[in-house]
């Protein structure tokens, strides 16, 4: 973890003349479960629009812990419960649960499995924070987006992509500048503090205090490369 930190932090390191963020927040979004089912209840108009009762499905899916081709709530549903302190069991139930639901509910049914898997989390893992707004992942249509302007504002050029992925991000100021315009439009880092890793934790899916976090982190920050920004950059044009 500690060599991981550390390449991230020489990626990140600008010289002392640029200009830090002031907020930290810029294209990061903060949603609580209460203003998600609020939007939802909008979009749903209460049940009459869309098949059966979906509102929990819909709050999974503008938080973005929930996707209907894996049918279960990606672990970064966390952010919103809190286990009790003298529980050592709030994990190994839910996922019981999680796989008694899985095996009674038909992957075909979303709705119903959205209801009841997220249903163990509410009986099993902890009380739910309805109120606090906790920050919502990016899609990889808003990383392209983002990319692609953050490239436009600083002047980049495809045939400077095209060096950087050739050469390596560490040898030219330009890059590094790309990857801290990025983190800092997504909220991920400031100049004051550094990376932010909770939020990295969840952009990754990936939970802040498991022991697979290294391994995620760095499939997280691979996203980050180059390489791989430079296709996003163009793909679109």
């Amino acid at each position: 973890m500690k060599r991981l930190l550390a390449v991230l932090a020489t990626i990140l390191t600008l010289h002392s003349d640029v200009a830090s963020s002031e907020s930290g927040y810029h294209e990061a979004v903060f949603k609580s479960v209460r203003r998600a089912d609020r939007e939802c209840s909008i979009f749903l108009r209460d049940g009459t629009c869309g098949k059966d009762d979906c509102s929990v499905r819909c709050r999974g899916l503008v938080t973005r812990f929930w996707n209907d081709s894996v049918g279960v709530p990606a672990v970064t549903i966390d952010r919103f419960y809190k286990p009790a302190h003298d529980d050592y069991e709030y994990y190994d139930l839910t996922e019981q649960c999680v796989g008694e639901v899985v095996a009674a509910v038909p992957c075909t049914d979303v709705c119903g499995r959205a209801d009841s898997t997220v249903q163990c989390y509410n009986d099993q893992y902890g009380k739910l924070d309805k109120k606090n707004p906790k920050f919502v992942p990016f899609t990889k249509l808003q990383h392209r987006r983002i990319l692609r302007e953050c490239a436009a504002m600083l002047g980049i050029s495809r045939e400077r992509l095209y060096l950087f992925r050739k050469n390596g991000v560490e040898y030219y100021q330009d890059a590094k500048c790309l990857l801290r315009c990025f983190m800092l439009r997504e909220g991920l880092y400031t100049d004051e503090d550094g990376p932010h890793f909770k939020r990295m934790s969840l952009q990754c899916e990936g939970n802040y205090n498991d022991g697979a976090y290294r391994s995620k982190a760095k499939s997280c920050i691979s996203i980050c490369r180059i390489n791989i920004w430079t296709a996003a950059v163009w793909r679109t044009g």
